[in-house]
């Protein structure tokens, strides 16, 4: 689709033509009279320029990259003059939903004859999700600024915004270790055991005695050993989704939380030899069996990206998964809610030999201080003998809240 209008100065302009043609035929004034041939000449000269000021341009979509919240994503085009003339400034506007104003425009410089330019455009994503990006804007004009000239591109795409990832502390992921243990062999995944399994990339918490030097010589960058401990480990992730807890719909509410919380967990699993799995509600359910992690982290990192809040109750999510699990695994819960019937599915889970951690973000924690009100519809549970949450709030780190088990 093609546009043209005129500024406020070229009404300005062309209103004035009109009156001093009003005023020379009136007073029978030849300066009157030139000076409105003059801006009505102006006029159509440059409504002509505006309507050929886009002629021969074309906008193509270079190869776009994914990002996390919080990350800069790259939105590169490609802007083409076909033409043999030289162009003026563009504009360059797109509608993309993940950045802060939802709109992102730039300015190209003057294009060159026959010039193919790349405009790198970089924004900062904000929103999770994955979102078809579809139609370009460009702008121009005539050089006197009296007319505005729109054409529209179709360049589809698709963007992945990840959840964010903090940084957690040493899960203990086996119900044997304790803290002081942990202290002794300060490598997350190594483990107690002397049985060499296999080797991984170092991290800042992992010990200098546990560098692998003939590995790191190899791959020019620090390799550490790993060990039996967390190669026979299961841990699963259940993530509630349920529309009728969450906070609201901006970054900061309870499921935004408990998403990056979960993708935070997936991430830091994948740096051990363990099974992971995981297992949502929202709009649908999502079951995703034991695997190795470094194998499934992408798939759940994507599945948190396109995660959308829908009716899908927790506690039909745990039992589909319950089947799946060998006895011994690591769930780690994270709910929007104290329900009963949810309390008494992690209860079952807690009964057939998995170990559950609880971690609770409700909804009125999470709303702003002026909407908080004390939960009146007794969806929280009464205490248990087996298991009990560990409650979450907006300003408390990860690292914090995980510890919290």
């Amino acid at each position: 689709m093609r546009f043209v209008w005129p500024t406020s100065r070229g009404w300005f302009v062309a209103l004035s033509s009109f009156a001093w043609l009003g005023v020379a035929l009136v007073n029978h004034s030849v300066f009157a009279f030139l000076l409105a041939c003059g801006t009505a000449a102006l006029t159509a000269v440059s409504l002509l320029c505006a309507l050929l000021s886009l002629r021969g341009i074309r906008v193509i979509r270079a190869t776009s990259g994914d990002a996390s919240t919080g990350q800069v994503v790259d939105l590169p085009l490609r802007v083409v003059n076909l033409s043999w003339r030289r162009r003026q400034d563009i504009i360059l506007e797109e509608r993309v939903p993940f950045v802060p104003g939802r709109i992102l425009r730039i300015v190209v410089p003057p294009l060159l004859s026959h010039e193919d330019r790349l405009v790198r455009r970089r924004a900062l994503a904000m929103v999770r999700g994955e979102f078809d990006l579809d139609r370009v804007v460009i702008r121009s004009g005539d050089p006197a600024g009296l007319f505005a000239r729109e054409r529209r591109f179709r360049c589809p795409t698709r963007v992945v915004v990840y959840p964010g990832l903090e940084p957690v502390p040493d899960l203990i992921l086996n119900r044997h270790e304790t803290m002081h243990s942990m202290t002794a062999s300060p490598i997350s995944a190594a483990g107690m055991s002397q049985d060499f399994y296999g080797v991984r990339e170092y991290t800042p918490t992992d010990g200098l005695r546990f560098i692998h030097w003939q590995s790191s010589a190899r791959y020019g960058r620090l390799m550490v050993k790993e060990f039996e401990r967390n190669a026979t480990m299961s841990v699963a992730v259940l993530l509630d989704a349920n529309e009728t807890f969450v906070s609201g719909d901006d970054e900061m509410s309870n499921l935004e939380y408990q998403i990056r919380a979960a993708a935070s967990i997936c991430h830091h699993c994948a740096g051990l030899y363990c099974e992971l799995a995981f297992a949502a509600g929202g709009d649908r359910i999502i079951l995703q069996p034991p695997r190795p992690a470094p194998e499934v982290q992408h798939d759940i990192l994507y599945n948190l990206a396109a995660l959308k809040p829908g009716r899908v109750s927790l506690p039909d999510v745990a039992f589909e998964m319950a089947s799946l699990l060998p006895a011994g695994t690591v769930v780690f819960c994270l709910s929007l809610s104290q329900s009963r019937p949810l309390q008494e599915a992690l209860e079952t889970l807690v009964a057939s030999g998995l170990e559950v951690r609880w971690f609770c973000a409700e909804r009125e924690t999470f709303q702003p201080r002026a909407k908080r009100q004390r939960a009146t519809d007794g969806a929280r549970a009464p205490g248990s003998r087996l298991i009990a949450a560990a409650q979450l709030r907006p300003d408390m780190r990860l690292e914090e809240a995980l510890s919290l088990s």
